[in-house]
């Protein structure tokens, strides 16, 4: 998926302008890679446009925080206020996972359920049904 359709996306489902919707990205991104580990990061980003990619691997990998603490470092990124970062962050998630690879998007859930965040994973659009099987049986 290209940068303009992926934001352009984002865009639509939360029915606010692309300024807004870059800068959700952005946030979600920067914050996914927070939690991700380093290799889980790298691999995302390796099938995202390369501006956004770069959020995911800015920062330091591998923390541990919980869903709620995930959608709060969301909020504090955001500039705008025509969307919460729950809001940003399934729209985004969601979006992201439709637009890379089965064995990625395994990856990223495998790691969400993990973590605890079936609540967040449930409430995105994607198709996030990976049968039960962790990316490592891809």
């Amino acid at each position: 998926m290209e940068r303009a359709e992926l934001v352009r996306t984002v865009s639509d489902r939360t029915e606010s302008d692309e300024s807004a919707a870059e800068n959700a990205t952005r946030a979600v991104l920067a914050t996914l890679g927070e939690r991700l580990s380093a290799d889980q990061a790298a691999d995302l980003a390796a099938q995202l446009p390369g501006d956004l990619s770069e959020h995911l691997t800015e920062g330091e990998s591998g923390q541990r925080f919980s869903e709620e603490e995930f959608v709060s470092r969301i909020d504090q990124r955001m500039e705008t206020v025509d969307l919460t970062g729950q809001e940003a962050a399934t729209t985004v998630i969601g979006t992201v996972l439709e637009a890379v690879d089965e064995r990625d998007r395994a990856a990223v859930v495998d790691q969400f359920q993990h973590y605890g965040f079936e609540e967040l994973l449930a409430e995105t659009n994607a198709d996030v049904d990976v049968q039960d099987r962790s990316p490592r049986e891809y």
